[in-house]
């Protein structure tokens, strides 16, 4: 099945063919994703099925990379519009992950008078975000840089300020 590349496709141009064929390469990529990383068969639902229809999709690849991110992003069996809505995913998931483990810390340093805070706790996180991303980029910076969604260099610069051990393995 193919898209014409030189056509944007929305749901706008009606429940017909392009539709359709939006909605079966979804579905194709779903399985297509449990074959190459075991997320297990997962389904649309309603939301997400008009998320995909209401969006402009320029290529099939575009759509394939979508649904692929959702399905290895996603714990539940139906895919919903926060799984392919990656910031409001990340934003809430992330923020609950934060609070929830810095809400004991806060609570025993409350009785300290002066403390600071911010430059205690944003440092830990990003080392260790950056050290567990090199883990799995195996020590390549480029690719980690890529993944964190900054600056090769601003990723160096970061390693030489946090004082992280960066030890490239063979592939």
């Amino acid at each position: 099945m193919q898209i014409d590349m030189n056509k944007e496709y929305t749901q706008a141009e009606g429940e017909g063919k392009d539709g359709g064929d939006i909605l079966q390469l979804a579905k194709r990529f779903i399985s297509k994703a449990d074959e190459q990383f075991k997320t297990g068969q997962k389904r649309l639902s309603k939301e997400a099925e008009n998320y995909l229809l209401t969006n402009k999709w320029q290529s099939e690849e575009d759509i394939e990379t979508v649904i692929k991110k959702a399905c290895i992003l996603s714990d539940s069996e139906y895919l919903g519009v926060e799984d392919f809505d990656l910031r409001q995913r990340q934003m809430k998931s992330i923020g609950e992950f934060i609070e929830e483990r810095l809400r004991k810390f806060i609570h025993n340093i409350n009785r300290l008078e002066k403390f600071n805070l911010y430059d205690t706790v944003i440092p830990e996180v990003e080392r260790s975000l950056i050290s567990m991303v090199l883990k799995e980029t195996k020590g390549n910076q480029i690719k980690a840089a890529n993944l964190l969604g900054i600056n090769r260099n601003t990723l160096r610069d970061k390693i030489k300020k946090l004082k992280i051990d960066v030890k490239r393995k063979p592939d």
